[in-house]
């Protein structure tokens, strides 16, 4: 029943956001360039130290684009909007992108479309794509380096749909394309963002919430991969089935440091586990983030990227999903009870409705 509950009141929400939005001033986009910094996005043109990350706002919110090494309370650097296509439902829950740096943005409800912008997409940038490869309530996406975008939904369980390489729908079959093949998890249906990655291997892990126990499993990726996972990282060392149900734990994986990385919001003991690449069974992390001086504790984590850049982790941290919360940055090797070495939030907002988020690979 707590499945149902939250999933009603996510839904619920969204579908309120996107019709007082509707009734307001439009979905308008718009950008802006950030003041002078040390690196500079080649694909955006927008200087910000440390490069972008972009975070997802669930409804009828934007995506919007921060500098990684932001501070306080700050402003976008960069805003996408409803790209106002008919026939589809723009709700922002996950985004990432691939290794072109295309950016891949995936709606929650209805129709549960996948956007696809071109890199270097601002406002008022058009989709290059656009499809729909399973519905309805899609929460996650991630996309492998060839191409292939996997795609976690389905109310009745938790399945994983793979779109073929440069999936694109036409408005005539409501952006529908067929699959070239669906895995299905181990585990309940979790309308949480943040639950796919892949590896260095093109290996597609989904984030599991089972009765017996929460997993990583990891499966062969591609079109022609088993049913049945390669490998599962679960059990009581893990820490990753310290929390009961409706327990999430957002994951992301590092090209650059080879490593996974898992965020378990367990109330007060909410931390970030960091697991070797090759991880299996019930594996313990190499490092674990968790104590009072990380500002974990109590709180709800909806998404984690990795800087490709310099391994620095991202964290959105939120006082509950439809709370108000900041990006914490921790660095690199960070382990145990530190603190971030900054935060920061949205100075309109204040991340209210962010959902997942990403950091973008330049």
């Amino acid at each position: 029943m707590g499945e149902r509950r939250i999933l009603a009141s996510v839904k619920a929400f969204s579908r309120c956001a996107r019709i007082l939005a509707a009734a307001g001033a439009g979905l308008a986009v718009s950008w802006a360039i950030a003041g002078p910094g040390s690196a500079q996005s080649m694909n955006t043109g927008i200087t910000a130290p440390g490069g972008l990350i972009y975070v997802a706002n669930l409804g009828a919110g934007s995506v919007t684009a921060y500098g990684a090494g932001s501070s306080g309370s700050v402003t976008p650097v960069l805003t996408i909007g409803d790209p106002n296509i008919s026939g589809t439902i723009w709700d922002p829950w996950g985004v990432t992108f691939d290794a072109t740096g295309h950016m891949y943005v995936q709606s929650f409800i209805a129709n549960a479309t996948t956007f696809v912008f071109p890199p270097g997409a601002r406002a008022g940038t058009p989709p290059s794509r656009v499809f729909e490869v399973q519905g309805p309530d899609n929460s996650s996406i991630a996309v492998d380096g060839q191409g292939f975008a996997y795609v976690l939904g389905g109310e009745l369980g938790s399945t994983i749909a793979v779109a073929p390489q440069g999936a694109s729908g036409t408005a005539g079959n409501g952006y529908f394309v067929p699959p070239v093949r669906t895995i299905a998890l181990d585990g309940s249906f979790n309308p949480w963002p943040g639950l796919l990655a892949v590896d260095g291997q093109n290996e597609v892990l989904a984030a599991v919430g089972r009765a017996q126990g929460n997993a990583i499993e990891v499966f062969a990726g591609g079109p022609n991969g088993a049913a049945s996972p390669v490998r599962v990282i679960s059990g009581p060392d893990t820490g990753l089935d310290a929390c009961s149900p409706p327990c999430k734990a957002p994951i992301a994986y590092s090209r650059l440091t080879g490593r996974i990385y898992a965020a378990v919001s367990t109330g007060p003991t909410t931390h970030i586990s960091v697991f070797a690449g090759n991880a299996s069974g019930d594996a313990r992390p190499v490092r674990t983030i968790e104590g009072p001086a990380t500002g974990l504790a109590g709180m709800v984590i909806t998404g984690i990227a990795v800087s490709p850049l310099d391994g620095t982790i991202y964290a959105m941290v939120k006082s509950s999903q439809l709370g108000t919360g900041a990006i914490y940055a921790y660095s690199r090797f960070a382990n145990g009870n530190v603190a971030p070495v900054r935060t920061f939030t949205d100075s309109g907002d204040g991340f209210a409705n962010a959902a997942g988020i990403a950091v973008a690979p330049w």
